[in-house]
């Protein structure tokens, strides 16, 4: 019987101590959040919903016309979140929306606290006093530091209608944004240096937008109240 009985508990020991051992491995690799990350991940979460608001943007300080957006951002979980944006201007003869670009953003955030911003999209930009259509897609590398995320990238950027097809394949060599809430109000500054190359062309571009916008989704309410208090 002592036999039988000790043959029965070797399984019973072995498996107590595998047990240990994976408990003691799940908690090594279970590490919690670092504070950065805890506020990169508190700050995209925060902005998840809709927004409506305008768009400030000056090319080599020329100044465009407003752009009005209605932006959606969703959480895809822990770490991943995604941005949309629809961009429109007002028709002064029919007092209609016109769509005149889109963008989309998705921001994947680090166990370091830091987040990498991937960015397409297509609309406007003021060359020469006249818009030109435009095609982007740029990378940043995001930080969080005292409630405002900063970013800084690159890209390519096509621009239509340029002398000699100099804007088909031009370089956002630099590009640096800012993103705050204050007062449940957004604020998104982006600044870009844009490069373009053709045979012995060369071109350069400085790009500011400044994007202010309030939780919402009537982009077109908000339109019609910013014409009437410009029309007073």
């Amino acid at each position: 019987m002592l036999h039988f009985t000790t043959v029965k508990r070797i399984p019973i020991v072995m498996a107590a101590a595998v047990g240990l051992v994976l408990a003691i491995a799940a908690v090594s690799f279970a590490q919690p959040a670092s504070p950065s990350a805890t506020a990169m991940q508190s700050f995209f979460r925060s902005l998840t919903g809709e927004w409506i608001g305008t768009c400030a943007q000056s090319t080599d300080g020329q100044q465009a016309e407003n752009k009005y957006f209605h932006a959606v951002i969703k959480q895809v979980d822990a770490n991943t979140f995604d941005t949309k944006f629809d961009y429109y201007r007002l028709d002064q003869k029919t007092g209609a929306p016109i769509k005149i670009g889109i963008s989309g953003m998705t921001t994947t955030i680090k166990p370091d606290g830091t987040a990498t911003n991937n960015i397409t999209g297509s609309g406007q930009v003021m060359v020469d006093k006249k818009p030109k259509d435009q095609k982007h897609n740029m990378s940043e590398t995001l930080t969080a530091s005292g409630g405002t995320i900063s970013g800084q990238g690159k890209g390519k950027i096509s621009v239509s209608g340029l002398p000699f097809g100099v804007g088909k394949n031009g370089k956002v060599d630099k590009s640096l944004s800012s993103w705050t809430m204050k007062n449940g109000a957004l604020s998104i500054s982006q600044k870009l240096k844009v490069g373009f190359k053709a045979l012995f062309v060369k071109k350069g571009f400085s790009i500011n937008a400044d994007f202010t916008a309030k939780r919402g989704s009537d982009v077109v309410a908000l339109m019609m109240k910013n014409q009437t208090v410009a029309s007073k």
